[in-house]
């Protein structure tokens, strides 16, 4: 379970933000149905939202927020594996403020591991790793134990706390993670921060063929999540009578297959291009039927290149949906509702707050929907906008904290929709004459 992810310096966020799922003392709304909750409570009587959208105009900083995500995940699972990620990270810093460029990088989650909580973080710059910090709060406790704490080189492991780890500190590089080398070591409270990441927090980038060969691999061996998406998928499109996924196997070279996020930014994980392996390539089909003067006489497949990009788009979503609601862990999708119906993305995001959830999984989106706006759907916590300054820097805020001229909180029974479309919470685009660029350029014959 996420709690809290907070970044400074890191692409266009210059001074330090955070992202919250604590869910706000006081927001009571949308958390009272046994039957319908955005509230997650645990045993311990701790409140999480279990959903966050983030708005915001085209460049103003929601992806930059999923990108840090993607990039503190990569740096646990493989940091110690790839040499040049440190690197790469290190060039990602704020750009446009001259002490910017001379401060680290700085990331830290505060997350639920196995009932435990954790706050885990690094600093990172000119390709070493400069701080990094893991502390748990155990079961039952009231005050945090360090596990360990760096300085550059000089790594002080709490004995009491992690098992195994002698002799790891030394072989720790400068340009790696100790929490991705101690995992690799075989260290026990290493290895089940690496493994929660691994499994139990997803990142969904677009319309990308990882996630939809996923999703049909799921359907394959998972026979719950099987028919469950036959199910959803019949309700958006009843005339899809059936789905079939085969999978057959072939030999091809090796590629580099990044994150669709990590890709862009210039950060990819290297392969062995001279290797052939067994790849294994999945043919999806969707069964309709067939008919004669309007009477059903058989079945015919389609293969699911033909269905609209909106039910591919679903079906790729629904594996890493049900996994996540079946399983726990935190699912995150930037554009989430790209190609999909407004009412479809409604019922989507309901899922999480429905009996379904029964261990407390969380959903984060970006999306420019501002349908989802909803008082019965968002609660004001659970809505956050990234505005960008005119310096170039993005803040990130949530709607519970913003102040109508700096003065007003904003109201449970307001129109969040409207209000936002109207500017009244900042984040929204705000563009120049464009009726003098049609005038000027409408004028203008090609020479």
């Amino acid at each position: 379970m996420l709690i809290e992810f907070t970044i400074r310096n890191f692409m266009s966020y210059r001074d330090e933000v955070s992202l919250s799922m604590v869910a706000s003392t006081t927001v009571k709304e949308c958390e009272s149905n046994d039957s319908y909750s955005n509230v997650s409570i645990t045993d311990n009587g701790k409140r999480y939202l279990r959903s966050a959208a983030i708005y915001g105009a085209n460049g103003s900083g929601k992806s930059s927020v999923i990108a840090a995500m993607d990039i503190f995940k990569s740096m646990v699972l493989r940091s110690f594996v790839d040499e040049s990620i440190v690197k790469r990270l290190s060039l990602l810093h704020y750009r446009f403020d001259v002490e910017s460029t001379k401060e680290p990088i700085s990331m830290q989650m505060i997350f639920i591991c196995n009932g435990e909580r954790y706050r885990y973080g690094f600093e990172v710059s000119q390709n070493k790793v400069l701080t990094e910090w893991l502390f748990v709060l155990l079961e039952g406790s009231t005050k945090e134990s360090y596990c360990f704490k760096r300085e550059g080189q000089n790594i002080k492991v709490n004995s009491k706390v992690v098992k195994g780890a002698r002799g790891v500190d030394t072989k720790t590089r400068s340009n790696a993670l100790y929490l991705s080398t101690a995992a690799q070591f075989n260290v026990e409270v290493a290895m089940k921060v690496k493994e929660w990441f691994r499994k139990r927090f997803n990142i969904l980038s677009g319309l990308d063929d990882n996630t939809l060969a996923y999703t049909a691999r799921t359907f394959i061996h998972n026979p719950l999540i099987r028919e469950q998406i036959l199910n959803m998928i019949g309700i958006v499109d009843n005339c899809i009578k059936d789905m079939n996924v085969k999978e057959n196997v072939k030999e091809v070279d090796t590629q580099d297959t990044p994150f669709e996020i990590l890709s862009r930014l210039g950060i990819h994980f290297p392969t062995d291009s001279n290797q052939r392996i067994e790849q294994h390539e999945l043919e999806i089909l969707s069964t309709h039927d067939m008919y004669d003067n309007g009477a059903v006489i058989g079945k015919e497949q389609l293969n699911f290149k033909f269905e609209s990009l909106g039910t591919t788009k679903l079906f790729a979503l629904l594996g890493p949906f049900f996994d996540t609601i079946q399983n726990g862990g935190v699912l995150v999708i930037d554009e989430f509702g790209a190609s999909l119906h407004t009412q479809l993305s409604v019922e989507l995001l309901k899922l999480f707050y429905s009996v379904m959830n029964t261990l407390g999984a969380q959903l984060v989106i970006t999306t420019h929907d501002t349908n989802l706006l909803r008082k019965d759907l968002l609660r004001r916590d659970q809505i956050w906008f990234a505005e960008k300054s005119s310096e170039g820097a993005s803040d990130l805020y949530s709607l519970v904290e913003y102040k109508i001229n700096q003065a007003n909180s904003v109201r449970n029974d307001a129109s969040f929709s409207k209000d936002y479309l109207l500017g009244r919470y900042g984040a929204i685009p705000y563009f120049g004459n464009i009726n003098k660029f049609i005038i000027e350029y409408g004028s203008k014959k090609e020479e």
